[in-house]
C-alpha cells in the first residue's frame, strides 16, 4: 500500500515536472533486489538475506552533467510488525513526497542531481538501503546522503549522526536548528539498541551523511500508538522545513564532486536558535589555551605565597589546594553515587520505573539525592585564615563570643572550593580530549565561564582582602553561563534515555542507570553549591543538609508507594507469540518484556486466560524461542505457557517452511561437503536458520563471520541467518561448505504472514488524540489468532503487545 501511493504522486508530479523546462529529468525507478549482509548490534551478530525487496527511486536534475554527482534522501515506507508508522517512517515519506512536489514545479536551474529513495525494508534490519546502494544503478552517483528517520512521536527532530564537514555546514543553514556532538558519542557506544540506513549508506556507499530523527515522545515508538493523531502537531512541518534548507544548498551551491567524510567535528544548537560547528583540531586548540588559562589561575594561592611568605606557608597552599581538591572530586563523586543508590533502593523494594511515565520526573525522583551527595562533606575542611583565628580567640577568651565560629562564613574556603572545581573541570577536559569524545565542548564551555568567573573575582577583589571578603556574585553570574545554556540539553537526554528504559532488557538495572544519567546532569546544574556552601555559616548549612535529605526521603516514599510506571499513553512493551513446534507437535504461548516492572501481573492475567502454569526460559531458549526477532532477543525476558490442552485451533497454522537439499556434493579429500538448501514459506513473512557448524564458505557476502582467531575459515559456532522476502516471494537459496559430511540440524523459525492479522481505527472520545490508536482485529480466522485474542482482550490499558504467531521445525539435512 505505502509502495503504491509513493508511486500514484510520483506519476502526479511527473506530469507537472513534464512542464517544467527548467527540469530536465523526472526519472522514476523500481527496484527489487536480492543481497545479504551483517548486522551487529551490542555485540550480537546477525546475517541478514533478502529477496525482492522493493525500493522505489525518483530521479530529478538538469540532464547528464547534474547526474555526475547525486544527493540522496532516504525515508522507508514499511513499519515494524508492531506499528502502523505514521512517524516511523511515514512521517519521513511525506516530507520526501512533498519535496519532490515543489522541485517538480521549481524555476531556479540545478547544480546537480537529488535521488529519492523510499526503500521498502528497513524494518528488516536495513534490507533495502543495503540493496540499493550496492546495487542500484545508480549508487555511484551518490555523493552525499539526507536519512530521515524516527525513534520518537515527533517534537523537534535531532541531528544525531553526521561524518562531513560539508554536511554540517549544510546544516548549519537550517531555520530550526537541533543536533548535538553528544548523540553522536552516545550512538557510536551501542548505548541505543537501535540502527538506521545511515549505516548502510556510510559503510558500503563510503558517501557524506546526516542521519536526523524524531526522538521526544520515544514511548510509542514502535507501538500500536504511532498513528497519524498522536504525531505531535508542527512536527512535519519543522522536519520539512531543516530537510528542505539542506538540500536546498547541496543542489545549488555544494561542491559535491569534492565532498569530504571526516567523522572528527564539533556541532551543537544554543536554544534551537543558533548552531555551531568546529573542527576537531580547532576544539583541541581552544580546549588547550582554556586549559593553560584555568592551571594558571588554579596556582595564583600557591604563587602569591612566594616572595611574601615562608616555605611553610607555600607548603600549607598547596597542601590546601588538594585538601579542597579531594573534596570537591569526592563530593562529584557522590553527586552521582547517592542518586545511584537510590535507583538501588527503588530495585531492591522491587518498585523499579516508578519514575517511567514522564522524562521529567528523574529529576524530582533523584535531583535531590545528587544534590544532597554535593553538599555531604562541604565545610569539612576549614581555611588557613579561619583555624588561625579560631585557635587565637579561644586562647584570649575561652569563654567569649565565637568570633570565627559556627555562625560564620569562610571566603578563603568559598575560593579553595571555586579553584577546585575549576581544576576538577579542567581534569575532565584533559580527559575528554583524550579520549576524543566530541562532547568535550560542553566541558570546555562549562571551563570557560568558571575561568571567566575567576578573573572577575581576581579584578574585583583586591588581594589583601582575598581572606575576608566573598568572591562577587557577578563571579557566579559568569559561571552559571553554561548552565543556563545545558538545561535545553538536560531535557534533551532525559527525552532520549527514560523512554528507552523501558526496551533496554528486562534484567537491566534501570534503575541505577538512570540515577548514573539524573546524578550526572544534576551536577552540571548544581556543581557551584560546593563553593557556594561556605558562603553561609556551618549551622546555616546543617539545616539545609537536613532539608534536602528529608527531600530526599520524601521523594522516595512518595514514588515507592504512588507512582506507578506504565499508563495508557507511555505504555509497558509485551511480546506475544503462539509457537508451534511442528516437529515436537507442542503448542506454547510465549510471552516476553523488555523492562524490569510490571510483569507479574501480566504473566498472571494470562495465567488464569490460559489455565496453565508459567515458566521462566533461560537465555538460549529464549534466543530459539524468539528467533525471528534475533538479535533483540538477546535483550527480553520469556516466560512459556503450555496452551497443548486447549483445542486445536481451528484452522490450525499454515504448513510450516521446508528445506530442499540440491547438488549436496562430498569430497573425501578436504573432508568438505557443498549443499545448496531451498527454503520454502508460502505462508509467512520472514524464516530464519539457526544451527551450529564448521561452515568454510556459503553463497552469503559476509565470510568474515567464519574465522576463526586465526583468520582461518571453519571456525564451528552458531549461526543466526535472518531472511525477509519482498511480497510474492514464497523461497531463497542458501548454499554451504560445511566439515564433515554428517548432517546438519538445523532450525527454521517462521513468523506468520500477517500475523497481527489487520488494525482497525478505535478512537475513544473525551480525553484527545492521544487514545487515538489501532488496535488488533482478529479476522482472518488464522488458529494462531484464536489463542492471541484471548489474551490480547485481558491485557490492561497501560500494556502495549506484540501478537504474532509462530511455526518452528527442527530439520535434518
Amino acid at each position: 500500500m505505502g509502495k503504491d501511493l509513493v508511486l500514484n504522486l510520483l506519476a502526479e508530479y511527473k506530469a507537472l515536472a513534464d512542464a517544467n523546462a527548467a527540469l530536465e529529468e523526472f526519472e522514476v525507478d523500481i527496484q527489487s533486489v536480492d543481497g545479504s549482509h551483517r548486522f551487529d548490534m551490542m555485540h550480537e551478530t546477525v546475517i541478514k538475506a533478502y529477496s525482492n525487496v522493493t525500493n522505489v527511486v525518483a530521479r530529478l536534475s538538469c540532464g547528464p552533467t547534474c547526474n555526475q554527482n547525486a544527493i540522496l534522501l532516504n525515508s522507508h515506507y514499511d513499519s515494524t510488525i508492531v506499528s502502523p508508522g505514521a512517524a516511523d517512517d511515514g512521517a519521513g515519506v511525506a516530507v520526501m513526497l512533498e519535496m519532490v512536489r515543489i522541485l517538480s514545479m521549481r524555476k531556479r536551474p540545478l547544480k546537480n542531481a537529488v535521488i529519492f529513495l523510499w526503500n521498502g525494508a528497513e524494518e528488516s534490519l536495513n534490507d533495502a538501503a543495503h540493496g540499493f546502494i550496492t546495487k542500484h544503478k545508480w549508487k555511484d552517483t551518490v555523493r552525499a546522503v539526507l536519512n530521515m528517520e524516527a525513534m520518537g512521536n515527533g517534537g523537534q527532530e535531532i541531528l544525531f549522526q553526521a561524518n562531513s564537514k560539508e554536511m554540517i555546514e549544510a546544516y548549519s543553514r537550517v531555520p530550526h536548528p537541533h543536533g548535538n556532538v553528544l548523540s553522536n558519542d552516545i550512538f557510536r557506544s551501542g548505548l541505543i539498541l537501535s540502527e538506521t540506513d545511515y549505516r548502510q549508506f556510510v559503510q558500503h556507499g563510503k558517501v557524506a551523511a546526516l542521519d536526523m530523527a524524531y526522538y521526544q515522545n520515544s514511548y510509542l515508538y514502535h507501538t500500536m500508538l504511532d498513528v497519524e493523531e498522536t504525531l505531535q502537531k508542527g512536527s512535519l512541518q519543522h522536519f520539512g522545513d531543516n530537510a528542505w534548507s539542506i538540500l536546498e544548498y547541496l543542489l545549488t551551491e555544494s561542491d559535491l564532486a569534492n565532498i569530504d567524510r571526516d567523522s572528527d567535528i564539533i556541532f551543537f544548537d544554543l536554544f534551537g536558535l543558533i548552531f555551531f560547528h568546529y573542527s576537531w583540531d580547532t576544539a583541541v586548540l581552544i580546549h588547550t589555551v582554556i586549559m593553560l588559562i584555568s592551571f594558571t589561575l588554579c596556582s595564583i594561592p600557591i604563587l602569591a605565597r612566594f616572595g611574601r611568605g615562608s616555605s611553610t606557608d607555600v607548603y600549607r597552599a598547596a597542601v590546601n589546594a588538594v585538601k579542597f581538591g579531594v573534596i570537591v572530586i569526592v563530593s562529584t563523586m557522590l553527586s552521582i553515587v547517592t542518586p545511584t543508590l537510590v535507583g538501588a533502593a527503588f530495585m531492591a523494594i522491587n518498585r523499579p520505573l516508578t519514575w517511567f511515565a514522564r522524562e521529567w520526573y528523574i529529576f524530582v525522583a533523584f535531583a535531590p539525592a545528587s544534590a544532597f551527595g554535593m553538599l555531604l562533606l562541604q565545610q569539612v575542611l576549614k581555611s588557613d585564615a579561619r583555624s588561625i583565628v579560631q585557635k587565637a580567640s579561644a586562647v584570649a577568651k575561652k569563654d567569649g563570643p565565637d568570633v570565627w565560629g559556627s555562625s560564620a562564613t569562610d571566603p578563603e574556603a568559598e575560593r579553595n572550593a571555586y579553584n577546585a572545581v575549576q581544576f576538577l573541570f579542567t581534569i575532565l577536559l584533559f580527559l575528554a580530549n583524550w579520549f576524543r569524545l566530541g562532547s568535550s565542548y560542553l566541558v570546555g564551555i562549562y571551563l570557560s565561564f568558571i575561568v571567566l568567573g575567576n578573573i572577575i573575582d581576581l579584578l574585583f577583589t583586591p588581594q589583601s582582602k582575598r581572606n575576608v571578603e566573598h568572591m562577587p556574585w557577578l563571579t557566579y553570574v559568569a559561571a552559571l553561563v553554561p548552565v543556563a545554556a545545558s538545561t535545553s540539553l538536560s531535557w534533551g537526554v532525559s527525552y532520549l534515555f527514560v523512554p528507552i528504559t523501558g526496551r533496554m532488557g528486562a534484567t537491566a538495572p534501570a534503575d541505577i542507570i538512570v540515577g548514573v544519567i539524573a546524578g550526572g546532569l544534576t551536577f552540571l546544574l548544581l556543581h557551584l553549591i560546593m563553593p557556594l556552601g561556605y558562603r553561609i555559616s556551618k549551622a546555616e548549612l546543617r539545616e539545609i543538609k537536613k532539608i534536602v535529605g528529608a527531600i530526599v526521603i520524601v521523594m522516595f516514599v512518595f514514588f515507592a508507594a504512588k507512582m506507578e510506571p506504565f499508563d495508557e499513553t507511555h505504555p509497558k512493551r509485551v511480546f506475544f507469540e503462539y509457537k508451534e513446534n511442528k516437529t515436537s507437535g507442542t503448542r506454547e504461548l510465549m510471552v516476553a518484556h523488555a523492562d524490569p516492572a510490571g510483569m507479574p501481573r501480566v504473566l498472571q492475567l494470562v495465567e488464569a486466560v490460559i489455565s496453565s502454569p508459567v515458566f521462566q526460559r533461560d537465555v538460549a531458549e529464549t534466543d530459539r524461542d524468539w528467533a525471528t526477532i534475533f538479535p533483540f532477543s538477546h535483550f527480553i525476558e520469556s516466560y512459556s505457557f503450555d496452551v497443548s490442552h486447549l483445542a486445536p485451533p481451528k484452522p490450525a497454522q499454515a504448513p510450516a517452511p521446508f528445506l530442499t537439499v540440491q547438488d549436496d556434493s562430498y569430497s573425501p579429500t578436504t573432508d568438505l561437503r557443498t549443499l545448496t538448501l531451498t527454503c520454502t514459506y508460502p505462508h509467512y513473512i520472514w524464516t530464519v536458520l539457526s544451527f551450529t557448524a564448521a561452515v568454510h564458505d556459503w553463497s552469503l557476502s559476509d565470510k568474515a563471520i567464519l574465522l576463526d582467531k586465526f583468520g582461518r575459515p571453519g571456525a564451528r559456532r552458531d549461526h543466526i541467518i535472518r531472511h525477509a522476502g519482498g511480497h510474492g516471494t514464497t523461497s531463497w537459496n542458501l548454499t554451504l561448505t560445511v566439515k564433515g559430511r554428517d548432517k546438519l540440524r538445523i532450525l527454521v523459525s517462521a513468523l506468520e504472514r500477517d500475523g497481527f492479522h489487520e488494525m482497525v481505527d478505535e478512537f475513544a472520545g473525551g480525553i484527545g488524540p492521544a487514545r487515538a490508536a489501532r488496535s488488533w482485529k482478529w479476522s482472518d480466522g488464522w488458529g494462531s489468532g484464536e489463542v492471541l485474542s484471548r489474551v490480547e482482550r485481558v491485557m490492561p490499558e497501560w500494556v502495549s503487545g506484540m501478537f504474532v504467531g509462530v511455526v518452528v521445525s527442527e530439520l535434518d539435512v
